[in-house]
């Protein structure tokens, strides 16, 4: 059974459909790439998934529960977390108070646990533990974002567009941060516009185009794929 299952849903923002009968699937331990051009559902399909919207039709399943129509708050509970684009991390806080913020449920020895396990992936961030966010870079918000989200030790994690505005060394990093986290044992999915990079480190992927799933296939496939590689990949 995968770990998530996007079956037939249709859905968007009130009567304005963007979502039309799309497909997916995430295994446990996967990193799965969304790609496709600016306005093709990609950033709906991650609120839909997380509860931020609700499908009209079809089903969400996440690790065997229904959640088609759960809230964010419950969702997390089962062991997902979302790290949207913008807006994503608290600027007046430390980096520290940023990540105790994302392990709302916890406390005391689980609290530390979390936090130490944080710190071992993300260095720079004890580093810059005092700091508050609004004074760090893009790069390393964005490693705030992704700590914070990962203090519940969640077992999908959904990163929106993690790398859009920063700099080709940054973008680097974060890919590499990306796949040392995965390789704890967290599948991730996500949207990216460096649809290169993101194929090229995904075991399987998605292409979305007008809300549905235009094709699919292990990201080396994809990355092959002379058709995805004209319409998507610029060449």
């Amino acid at each position: 059974m995968p770990l998530l299952e996007v079956d037939g849903i249709t859905g968007g923002y009130g009567d304005t459909e963007i979502l039309r009968k799309l497909s997916m699937k995430v295994d446990a331990d996967e990193v799965v790439s969304i790609i496709g051009p600016n306005g093709a559902g990609k950033s709906t399909l991650m609120k839909t998934v997380f509860g931020l919207l609700h499908p009209r039709e079809g089903s969400i399943h996440f690790d065997g529960h229904d959640i088609s129509h759960m809230p964010p708050h419950q969702i997390v509970l089962l062991g997902m977390c979302y790290v949207p684009q913008v807006a994503n991390v608290f600027t007046t806080l430390t980096v520290e108070e940023n990540l105790e913020m994302g392990a709302y449920t916890q406390s005391g020895s689980d609290l530390d646990g979390s936090k130490q396990r944080v710190y071992e992936m993300f260095p720079k961030l004890f580093e810059r533990r005092r700091q508050a966010a609004g004074k760090m870079s893009g790069g390393e918000r964005q490693m705030v974002a992704m700590g914070s989200a990962l203090m519940l030790n969640p077992k999908l994690l959904l990163l929106d567009e993690p790398t859009a505005a920063l700099s080709p060394k940054l973008v680097d990093e974060i890919f590499d941060r990306v796949a040392h986290i995965n390789k704890t044992g967290i599948a991730i999915m996500m949207v990216e516009q460096n649809a290169r990079q993101s194929l090229a480190m995904a075991h399987r992927g998605y292409v979305l185009a007008n809300g549905e799933n235009r094709q699919d296939g292990t990201g080396q496939e994809l990355l092959d794929d002379p058709n995805v590689g004209h319409l998507y990949l610029g060449g």
